[in-house]
């Protein structure tokens, strides 16, 4: 089986018109994480985008900008969302995580 050729090297700046159709496809993938997630759990959009714009913020600080990222929600959490929504609240599920990792940190 042969390696598929790379695009691009890891340090290698793309051309004009492959950042635009990189920044065009990064761009269809966070709007659907970052703005269809929340419509789907209904919750706040603006939220959304608030919680990703200052995590994103904060894991480039971290990392210094060595890493180019954008951080959003995940689809993977849907399930939990609307199980947590029917049980009484997201709230009341942040709590209890919180909770649980304030416990597991007692014990390690």
């Amino acid at each position: 089986m042969s390696q598929p050729k790379m695009r691009l090297g890891i340090k290698e700046i793309p051309r004009p018109d492959q950042w635009l159709l990189f920044s065009l496809q990064h761009l269809c993938a966070m709007f659907g994480a970052t703005v269809l997630v929340p419509f789907l759990v209904e919750m706040s959009p603006a939220t959304a985008l608030l919680s990703s714009g200052l995590g994103t913020l904060a894991f480039i600080l971290v990392t210094k900008g060595q890493v180019p990222a954008y951080l959003g929600s995940s689809f993977a959490f849907i399930a939990p969302i609307i199980a947590a929504q029917g049980l009484g609240g997201t709230e009341g599920a942040m709590i209890g995580a919180s909770l649980l990792d304030w416990f597991m940190g007692l014990l390690l």
